[in-house]
């Protein structure tokens, strides 16, 4: 993501093209009930060995577009909505696979390690991305990115999964993405776990991807290296949230910690726009990043225990799907910025969201008391 955006911005000049990117790389997340449906109809290790090769394969190619001068923009664009593409149908066969290799009372612990494994990403990602494009370059950083696809891939083949067991004649597929909109539609605790995680996207991730850099700038008075350090703080909180909840006790009543932590992420963001120092912000992010990683590893722990072994995918794709409203409010949070400021704007997402949330849990009160 760090290198492909930078490149777009050094072969266009664009701004709008940079962000018409990131709105490429989850627009496939829509797609997410189908993929998902997909996931549970065949073995989902397949398909997190075909997301590999394919991924590392289009590495290839631009590679070898790289290396032959012949790279286009657009090339990029098509690369990034593969990934998005691939991420997508990763994403539902991953936390199903995860749920589905361990005992049910490790299923917490099983995703709470998946959820560290993306916040390191996120952090070390950004900070080595830049810098190797720097030093080795577009084609080989093109090379790396393959390479660690092929290392993936290797890594997956040991895995095994459990056979699914056969239920007479295979109805097809949309049939399937039906009757799994319908179960989650029908469960009320599944369906506001999905409208929290999206909500989530729509009023609160929208900071990191919009407002941070200009609060940074213009309210902080740091430059580039600041908001990257801001970030990773962010980063860091998340990661250390998802090791609380791999350590919570099987007693504890997750469905109040989760309601806790969800409420708490706003609060702590709302805190935020009022401070003026680097440091106070800086402490203010790691707390946000940890609210943010005990909610959301509890809401895709929760979803998946929920959840009937058949139709782990598809709920995953319904939660994959939460994640194409990030695109809407990125937007929506960027001109509030324009018009307001961002400590406003801030301000204003997460009132909405509490409000909005506080009416979901007044609708589903079995949230507050699941175990």
């Amino acid at each position: 993501m760090v290198v492909g955006a930078w490149l777009v911005l050094e072969l266009t000049n664009s701004p709008f093209l940079v962000g018409l990117l990131g709105t490429c790389r989850f627009a496939s997340t829509v797609l997410g009930p189908f993929c998902g449906t997909v996931c549970d109809r065949i073995n989902q290790r397949a398909v997190l060995l075909a997301v590999q090769a394919v991924y590392g394969g289009a590495a290839l190619v631009l590679l070898a577009l790289f290396a032959s001068a012949r790279i286009e923009t657009w090339h990029l664009f098509a690369f990034t909505f593969l990934g998005g593409l691939c991420y997508t149908f990763d994403f539902s066969a991953r936390y199903s696979t995860a749920a589905g290799i361990v005992t049910e009372s490790h299923i917490i612990s099983s995703i709470s390690l998946l959820q560290v494994a993306n916040g390191i990403t996120s952090v070390v990602g950004p900070l080595i991305g830049g810098s190797l494009l720097e030093v080795i370059g577009a084609t080989g950083c093109f090379a790396l990115i393959a390479t660690s696809f092929a290392l993936s891939f290797f890594a997956l083949l040991p895995l095994t999964t459990p056979a699914r067991v056969a239920t007479g004649e295979q109805s097809s597929i949309w049939k399937e993405l039906v009757s799994g909109l319908r179960y989650i539609r029908d469960d009320r605790l599944l369906l506001s776990l999905i409208l929290i995680a999206a909500l989530v996207n729509l009023f609160i991730y929208p900071y990191t991807y919009t407002l941070m850099p200009m609060f940074a700038r213009d309210v902080l008075g740091t430059g580039s290296s600041g908001f990257g350090q801001l970030i990773a703080g962010a980063g860091l909180g998340a990661i250390l949230g998802s090791l609380v909840v791999g350590l919570l006790p099987q007693f504890a009543n997750r469905g109040k910690v989760l309601v806790g932590a969800t409420m708490a992420w706003p609060v702590i963001l709302m805190a935020l726009s009022f401070s003026r120092t680097f440091s106070f912000s800086m402490a203010f992010l790691i707390m946000a990043g940890i609210a943010q990683g005990i909610s959301m590893a509890l809401v895709q722990a929760l979803l998946l225990i929920r959840s009937a072994d058949e139709m782990r995918g598809r709920v995953s794709g319904a939660r994959a799907f939460a994640i194409s409203t990030l695109s809407v409010g990125t937007f929506l949070t960027g001109y509030e910025a324009t018009l307001w400021g961002s400590p406003l704007a801030l301000v204003i997402n997460s009132s909405v969201f509490i409000l909005i949330t506080t009416l979901l849990l007044a609708w589903v009160p079995e949230l507050i008391r699941h175990k």
